[in-house]
């Protein structure tokens, strides 16, 4: 008698977040210049499938140098409103409180005050996560630029300005629904193995773990279920 894994594969997760944050977080994955980056690709075991990415997301960072202190976080309070309700009236976009890849918060539940940032006293400035829904058929620098127009279509104040970082996060939402199918997919598996191999026996462990998505293009995700495949021959 003999004993092997077929296959496993460990968690992937962009960042360590709390709570609600870090489920979010999880459904995301980071691709850089339009390309995946490859340091974050793990293994995927023998059974995953394919899907096409909902959303893209990517930090927009504003600031101002305006000298006066008081006038500089007035601008950049006005061009926070002003994103914040250009985001709410613009089908397929949003935006959270913080940097993508990181803990986010809703903007229902945000201040001004509490991502305000003033640096050395001359500049100030604030982030927002911006997610931007992608179309069917469309190519990731489609989406990329739709991100860019809508930031540049928000109005300046003073000497407020905003840009997009150059790191952007791919996800999908809805990953359970696709955990039925998975399992299915598993369980075929598990059946061709057992056919294979008799007489054996056959263990899958892991399949207590939450759907897992990483990149494998542009605005393309592999989607699994973590497990270990053990196969024992007679």
């Amino acid at each position: 008698m003999f004993k092997f894994a077929l296959a496993g594969v460990a968690v992937f997760a962009v960042a360590a977040t709390p709570s609600l944050a870090q489920e979010r977080m999880q459904e995301m994955v980071v691709v850089t210049g339009m390309r995946v980056d490859a340091s974050d690709v793990r293994p995927t075991p023998s059974v995953y499938r394919k899907i096409r990415a909902d959303f893209i997301m990517v930090d927009a960072n504003f600031q101002s140098a305006t000298r006066d202190s008081s006038e500089r976080r007035k601008e950049l309070e006005a061009m926070f409103d002003q994103a914040v309700k250009a985001a709410a009236d613009t089908p397929g976009f949003a935006v959270q409180a913080g940097e993508a890849g990181s803990s986010l918060s809703p903007i229902e539940t945000t201040l001004f005050s509490d991502i305000y940032t003033s640096r050395y006293g001359n500049s100030g400035s604030f982030t927002l996560a911006l997610s931007i829904d992608t179309r069917p058929g469309e190519r990731f620098s489609a989406a990329m630029e739709r991100g860019e127009a809508f930031i540049e279509g928000l109005e300046g104040a003073g000497r407020a300005e905003a840009y997009l970082e150059d790191e952007q996060y791919i996800g999908a939402r809805g990953t359970a629904q696709h955990r039925k199918d998975l399992l299915a997919d598993i369980k075929a598996e598990v059946e061709a193995v057992k056919a294979q191999f008799a007489p054996a026996d056959v263990t899958v462990t892991g399949l207590q773990s939450r759907v897992i998505t990483q990149p494998s293009g542009p605005l393309e995700l592999e989607i699994f279920i973590p497990y270990t495949l053990t196969v024992e021959t007679k």
